[in-house]
């Protein structure tokens, strides 16, 4: 590690490595400098508290920068407690922001950007005399810098080094010099890429070694290979977590008990020597139990991590004796090194340079693989055979569900263009009672950058509100907002369990503190199929298959408001209670857990409506039709007890609809999040739903094209009632009957789950804005959404791993409202140029080049509205 350096712009791993191969003349000058760094700290004793900014100008940043290769500050303006200046070396010119001596630099990045843009400078340094920040300000939302103790970087040689390496006047010339800051960025990006490479690789490594452990010693378990892979998922979650929380100093690293025997540090020592490994198992199984209980001894507290993710109930499998320690210590090794360069030997993997965002990588990897388990030949000194376990690409997930990790700055982008115009002139009380939902999170990614995005307009009402100070925020108390903003604002569903996992891992890693339990986000993170699941008014009438919605005689509704109204009475004081109740130790955790409980309890008044609804829907799903009439009656089995129907008969098909509510996963939004949608007394609200929908969802065709002719087959069927229920049931309105894609069915549902007013944001394919079979969607969106921006972004760099030529579009829009002009920018292929456009209002920004409006499109294009592409980037 290099003492005092800090921030994310660069990789510190890489950038030690990078000071290893500084030639003669670099080194000489480095000490040099630190001599001159030292001389300059003596002078500076004389800053302190009392001293103004000037004088910590031309005391400490001028004779700084005369150091470090500059002219004497120029351009000098004084402003609210600070100044800006410009600082220069030739004719290569940088921004100075200078504060007050030991002010936090961190609420200075918006000033040290708007300066920079100003004085038409890359980089801005900010300096309070005892420490140095160096700012992007070329990306203004990535919010990347480096940044030095100059004290601590004064002791330590390779510190000084780096600062004079990166901060010199000659690593500030022009971009095209491979010895300028950009060039050292984009090396260090560079080699962040290879990291995360490793990771992934790792991760399968370790997945692979740990399920052969599990599954070698039986018995597997009911669950059979899928519930051992998940166990041993669970297991490689867990050190993910471990590693990240260590590389940020959020466990007890300082004491030596926890560092020498609880760390996952301490287990790659043990898993790098030489001779076999032993007690690795009992090692992982003793870290679990501390991380899940906690423990105060003497000096020692470590905070329990509550939650599944830590419980030894996750893993039955893992706490058997007798497994495989070579396996562990394969595993250890994969998730905490990497191959050296030269692939001779491993060195430690430098979590505190990955993002959080990494983990959607991980995520993509995995889908791609599933186990698979074969047995050896027996051999003749062996009673049975063995068997081997191994991970084998062409599990055909992600490719056929269209599911692939959205890098960060579409992410930031969309996320920052659908909440801006929502929270920009709210209070922080009502930031916190925003909504978020993406319905089909993955990893993560949206929700980790809404909750960051909040946070910081959390943070900016805050302080407009005069509640605090901007200095009066250091980083305990933006994780604290930020564990607010998670527990109260967001919420996602996925159908994969895995994704729903490691999303929950992200949100716990973005919003991690020290002193405080894990948030408790059962109640907002869940498993289910976004698309399929009813709304309450779809149960007042039986399912009808042989009518289309157009042809169905109006009856009397089988169930009035009140009908479901005690049961909304008794889950949403719970589910209000959850959201309002801090988890700041592990009670207040373990009572959430607990009320969350009995509100999904089989025999809980919402989870009877919620069974009512999985019959209207695997209604449509059944190989049989059930009669319209027979709806009602198992209604009142299931509310009452009471049937007009043979009890055998409701036996028969109650298990037929939870085995179909099993396979399809049902999600019934307003039963699963009903205060979104109800007050605490059960009424509707006037304005109900989300105040956002953001999101990447699956792409994919839903036909059966793929597999055997058995597997095609069998999904064939599937696919053709998932056809009925969209085409049929009258939950959806606005698909084609050409062929279905999900993202069609997910825009529409993003339009039913946003308030009026509320904003809608997702990346989706070009086809949305051109295909024929898309136009009753784009028809029903233009009318029903403001839409205010379209950008066009081509794949031929390969953003997603998809075929090049294929386009994709970032669409935001308000719900509620007709769509009056669109602004349109087509034909983006560099990620970095969404940073440009920054949260100015679409309707007068100028990033946007072209702008429609649906009479225009109705000219050109016809009733279909189709959006013609023309690359305007």
């Amino acid at each position: 590690m290099l003492p005092g350096f800090g921030g994310h712009l660069i990789s510190e791993a890489f950038l030690e490595e990078a000071l290893r191969t500084i030639d003669g003349d670099g080194r000489h000058a480095a000490e040099r400098f630190r001599g001159d760094l030292i001389q300059w700290r003596r002078r500076c004793a004389v800053l302190g508290p009392a001293s103004s900014v000037r004088t910590v100008l031309h005391v400490g940043a001028t004779p700084l920068f005369v150091a470090l290769g500059f002219d004497a500050p120029i351009q000098i303006e004084p402003m609210d407690h600070h100044l800006a200046a410009t600082v220069s070396h030739a004719s290569h010119r940088t921004t100075l922001i200078v504060t007050a001596w030991a002010e936090p630099l961190d609420h200075f990045w918006r000033l040290a950007v708007m300066q920079a843009i100003r004085r038409a400078t890359d980089w801005c340094f900010v300096f309070n005399g005892i420490r140095l920040r160096i700012v992007d300000a070329r990306r203004l939302y990535a919010r990347r810098f480096v940044e030095f103790d100059l004290d601590l970087a004064q002791d330590d040689e390779r510190s000084c080094a780096a600062l004079f390496r990166i901060a010199s006047a000659a690593a500030l010339i022009d971009r095209s010099d491979s010895r300028s800051l950009h060039a050292i960025v984009s090396a260090s990006d560079r080699h962040a890429a290879g990291v995360c490479r490793s990771l992934k690789d790792g991760v399968l490594s370790a997945s692979a070694d740990l399920l052969g452990a599990l599954v070698a010693r039986p018995p597997l378990g009911e669950g059979g290979i899928g519930d051992s892979f998940e166990q041993a998922l669970t297991i490689v979650y867990r050190m993910l977590f471990l590693l990240f929380a260590e590389a940020r100093s959020l466990v007890p690293l300082w004491h030596p008990v926890y560092r020498h025997s609880y760390s996952v540090e301490a287990l790659r020592g043990c898993a790098e020597l030489a001779e076999p490994a032993s007690g690795l198992w009992d090692a992982l199984r003793a870290i679990a139990r501390l991380a899940h209980t906690g423990c105060r001894a003497g000096d020692l507290h470590v905070m329990p991590f509550n939650g599944r993710l830590f419980s030894p109930s996750r893993t039955p499998l893992a706490e058997r004796r007798g497994l495989d320690d070579e396996a562990a210590r394969r595993a250890i090794l994969s998730l905490s090194t990497q191959p050296t360069p030269d692939r001779a030997g491993r060195h430690p993997i430098a979590y505190r340079d990955l993002g959080v965002e990494q983990l959607g990588a991980v995520y993509e990897t995995l889908l791609d693989y599933q186990p698979r388990i074969a047995p050896s030949p027996a051999s003749p000194g062996r009673r049975r055979a063995h068997a081997t376990v191994t991970l084998e690409p062409g599990s055909g997930v992600r490719k056929a569900t269209g599911t692939f990790y959205t890098p960060q700055p579409i992410a930031d982008y969309v996320v920052r263009r659908t909440l801006g115009p929502l929270v920009r002139e709210l209070s922080s009380a009502r930031i916190l009672q925003v909504r978020i939902v993406d319905p089909a999170m993955g990893s993560g990614a949206f929700l980790v950058a809404a909750c960051r995005y909040l946070a910081g307009a959390y943070e900016e009402a805050l302080i407009r509100e005069g509640g605090c100070h901007s200095s009066d925020l250091g980083e305990p108390e933006r994780a604290a907002i930020r564990r607010s903003i998670a527990e109260r604002c967001l919420y996602g569903v996925d159908l994969n369990p895995m994704a729903v996992q490691l999303a929950r891992l992200s949100l716990w890693l973005a919003t991690l503190a020290a002193d405080r339990p894990l948030t408790f986000l059962d109640h907002r993170l869940q498993t289910g199929d976004s698309l399929l699941g009813a709304w309450l008014a779809n149960l007042r009438q039986p399912p009808d298959r042989r009518r289309r919605p157009d042809q169905r005689r109006p009856t009397l509704p089988l169930f009035d408001d009140e009908a479901v109204r005690d049961a909304l009475r008794a889950a949403l004081p719970v589910r209000f209670s959850l959201e309002s109740t801090p988890s700041d130790n592990i009670d207040q955790v373990r009572a959430k857990e607990r009320a969350f409980a009995g509100t999904t309890a089989r025999d809980a008044s919402m989870s009877r409506w919620k069974r009512i609804a999985d019959v209207w829907c695997a209604s449509w799903f059944r190989q049989t039709e059930l009669p319209p009439a027979a709806f009602g009656s198992l209604s009142d089995a299931i509310l009452t007890g009471r049937s007009a129907l043979a009890s055998r008969t409701v036996e028969q098909c109650l298990a037929a609809a939870d085995a179909i509510r099993t396979s399809h996963r049902f999600f019934h939004w307003e039963l699963e999040f009903p205060e979104v949608f109800f007050d605490e007394e059960g009424r509707r609200l006037p304005n109900g739903g989300f105040d956002a929908v953001i999101g990447n969802p699956p792409w994919d065709m839903i036909r059966a094209d793929a597999g055997s002719a058995e597997e095609r087959s069998g999904a064939r069927h599937e696919i053709a009632a998932l056809l009925r229920f969209t085409r049929d049931a009258g939950i959806y309105q606005a698909q084609s009957t050409g062929h279905a894609n999900r993202y069609q069915l997910f825009v529409e549902r993003a339009v039913d789950l946003t308030r009026t007013g509320g904003r809608i944001g997702m990346v989706l394919p070009a086809g949305l804005a051109t295909d024929h079979g898309s136009s009753a969607l784009r028809m029903r969106l233009l009318t029903h959404c403001d839409v205010d921006a379209i950008v066009g972004i081509d794949n031929h760099r390969g953003i997603f791993p998809i075929h090049r030529s294929v386009r994709f579009l970032l669409v935001t829009a308000s719900a509620g409202l007709p769509t009056r002009e669109i602004a349109c920018r087509m034909g983006l292929d560099d990620l970095a140029d969404l940073e440009a456009i920054g949260e100015q209002p679409a309707d007068t920004s100028t990033w946007f080049h072209v702008r429609v409006t649906p009479a225009l499109l109705e000219h050109v294009s016809g009733p279909g509205l189709a959006i013609p592409s023309i690359r305007t980037a």
